[in-house]
């Protein structure tokens, strides 16, 4: 005889005063593959091939070399969003600070612009992730699609969307609320 499985699935809520403490307890550890979502913890699968980093290393020497403005830029590291989200996108742009956020990670009002780097990642950045930093109002966030070789602007960010969407291809020249013009083939590379 097959033992039935419940009809429920028990889930928790976990505000990012838990995430934190279950990572000082060990539950977490810094290895551990996994964002904070909506109070949900979810197990995150990264892009680890070379072309996905190579990509987040030449836009950070891309934004460094363009920006009008002292920034610092945050690879693959937290940000905190309200008292249930941490997610932690594959590139912010963020408001520089003496003490780099050694109290505390970047918060809406730091942030410039969020990458997310997608290789197999693509539903999960626009389903998930795309909304959660509109409902934010992060001013600025950028899709960059490796496997279909273009760059999704998002701005204008109202409840959970994104008003105003661009998209830009290899021979485009990108302009946006953060950079003024940066050609495409800059940033993804051709094989």
């Amino acid at each position: 005889m097959t033992e039935s499985i419940p009809n429920f699935v028990m889930t928790y809520n976990f505000s990012v005063e838990d995430y934190h403490k279950m990572a000082d307890f060990g539950i977490l550890k810094h290895t551990d593959s996994v964002e904070l979502i909506n109070g949900q913890i979810i197990e995150v699968t990264r892009d680890k091939l070379p072309k996905h980093a190579a990509t987040i290393c030449r836009l950070s020497d891309i934004f460094r070399e363009l920006s009008k403005e002292r920034i610092s830029i945050s690879d693959q590291k937290a940000i905190t969003l309200g008292t249930h989200s941490e997610p932690e996108p594959d590139l912010a742009v963020v408001k520089y600070r003496e003490d780099y956020y050694e109290d505390g990670h970047p918060t809406p009002k730091d942030i410039y612009l969020v990458v997310e780097v997608s290789l197999s990642t693509q539903k999960y950045d626009r389903a998930v992730k795309l909304p959660l930093y509109a409902s934010f109002d992060i001013p600025e966030t950028w899709i960059i699609d490796l496997k279909k070789r273009i760059i999704e602007v998002y701005e204008q960010p109202k409840g959970d969307q994104y008003l105003s969407k661009k998209v830009f291809g290899m021979k485009d020249v990108l302009s946006s609320s953060f950079i003024d013009k940066l050609a495409v083939n800059r940033v993804i590379k051709v094989k």
